[in-house]
């Protein structure tokens, strides 16, 4: 029997530093090390090389200014979370349900505010099955020196199940 979505629950809680996760572990040290007593790591950086622990797993994401229609575009989106049906994000305002597409802006929002990393634990259900993914946001800056980020790299780890509840229709289109 299959079940039917009655609502959308998503939440999103901070988690401290370092991960748990070894792979983004090993990406924040390898931000940390890259950086130096640079504020933040050049946008340049964001290297396949860099990547490679996260590679499959990692959305890039440009940052644009407060106000903006849509403050974080997609440049990037991790295959490791495809979706189905043709369904394609180029900016947070297009990930479906509504309520994941605002958890995600605050939690780049946090990334952008901190200019430091920030991890995050998502937790999804649909009234029937709950799980959960786990995304260290890395901020990057246009120029050497730069404070603010213009670039966020977004690491995630999914546990079983989140790319079939996020592929599927009841769950993207559910309340919120």
């Amino acid at each position: 029997m299959m079940a039917i979505a009655t609502h959308a629950m998503i939440e999103s809680r901070d988690l401290p530093l370092p991960p748990r996760d070894a792979r983004l572990a090993e990406m924040l040290a390898r931000w940390h090390a890259a950086r130096r007593s640079d504020p933040l790591l050049l946008r340049a950086d964001v290297t396949f090389e860099a990547m490679l622990p996260m590679v499959g797993h990692v959305d890039l994401v440009d940052v644009l200014p407060a106000g903006s229609a849509s403050r974080f575009v997609f440049r990037l989106v991790c295959t490791a979370r495809e979706t189905r049906d043709g369904f394609v994000v180029r900016a947070t305002g297009d990930i479906r349900p509504a309520a994941l597409a605002r958890a995600t802006e605050a939690d780049f929002a946090a990334c952008v505010t901190a200019a430091a990393p920030v991890l995050r634990e998502v937790t999804l259900g649909d009234g029937a099955r709950t799980v959960r993914f786990f995304r260290l946001i890395l901020p990057y800056a246009e120029r050497r020196g730069d404070a603010t980020p213009s670039f966020l790299a977004d690491c995630l780890v999914d546990e079983p199940g989140v790319r079939e509840l996020l592929a599927d229709p009841s769950f993207r289109n559910g309340a919120g």
